[in-house]
């Protein structure tokens, strides 16, 4: 009797290793029939995409618009986002030519943040039936504005791409205030100088200049308006010289100034 006890028990404990033995073996499978199930759950929940995207930063480019061109919407897959937002910026940033930089970021699991900074337009084009901004980039907005907003100049006469093209190279180069005073540049070229540009300035004055070299000469329009008396002409072809609008002035009071 105690010889058939103890061999039931034996029968028990190697049962019981024999059951402890494949669950071992069968752990890890259950463990990643668990993850897949659980992965699974997420993906068809609503925890498992985009919950919102919002929209700072931006001036002239609407909401909509940026929302229109992201990659990322309300909607989309966590999974084609997390570790991608650098690339998904640059793809946003490459639709606008308005945008100047994209920082997109996930925040509190499930919600995008787009971060965007824009060229700003630092003139405008003078083209029939508007005008098409220009931006800090040197790019030309082929959409038109009917009213361009004040202490931006308008570019006229600008028929050749080329010289369309130095004239906006040179004009970046000129400091924001001096810019501010500029009401038009015009293209306005002699037999001896095919260069040369035109630029009504707010505070009444003209000026005449050559493409290659105006955006640096312009600086130093402040010191030389600020010696002038009467209403003059500043001409920055050749040096640096003034003389009234006036031709009666001009025969009377004549004011020259060099530029260093």
């Amino acid at each position: 009797m105690g010889t058939q006890k103890q061999s039931q028990q034996d029968q028990g404990h190697l049962f019981r290793d024999f059951q402890i033995r494949n669950v071992k073996k069968m752990w890890p499978l259950v463990t990643l029939l668990i993850v897949i199930l659980m992965v699974m759950i997420f993906m068809i929940s609503s925890y498992s995409r985009v919950k919102s995207v919002t929209v700072s930063g931006n001036e002239i480019v609407s909401d909509q618009q940026i929302k229109g061109f992201s990659p990322v919407k309300k909607g989309t897959s966590l999974f084609a986002v997390w570790g991608k937002t650098d690339k998904l910026a640059k793809s946003l940033k490459d639709r606008s030519m308005r945008m100047q930089s994209v920082k997109m970021k996930l925040v509190h699991f499930n919600q995008v943040k787009i971060a965007v900074e824009e060229y700003p337009t630092i003139g405008y084009l003078y083209v029939s039936g508007g005008y098409q901004p220009i931006l800090k980039s040197g790019v030309i907005i082929k959409g038109k504005v009917l009213n361009p907003k004040a202490g931006f100049p308008v570019l006229k006469g600008f028929k050749n791409p080329k010289k369309l093209r130095r004239t906006i190279k040179q004009y970046r180069k000129i400091s924001p205030p001096v810019r501010a005073v500029i009401n038009t540049i015009s293209y306005s070229p002699t037999k001896s100088n095919p260069d040369r540009i035109y630029l009504q300035m707010s505070d009444g004055n003209k000026v005449y200049a050559s493409i290659s070299s105006f955006g640096d000469k312009m600086d130093y329009y402040p010191s030389i308006s600020s010696k002038l008396k009467v209403k003059s002409v500043v001409n920055l072809e050749v040096g640096a010289y003034s003389y009234p609008i006036t031709k009666k002035q001009s025969a009377t009071n004549t004011t020259t100034t060099h530029a260093h």
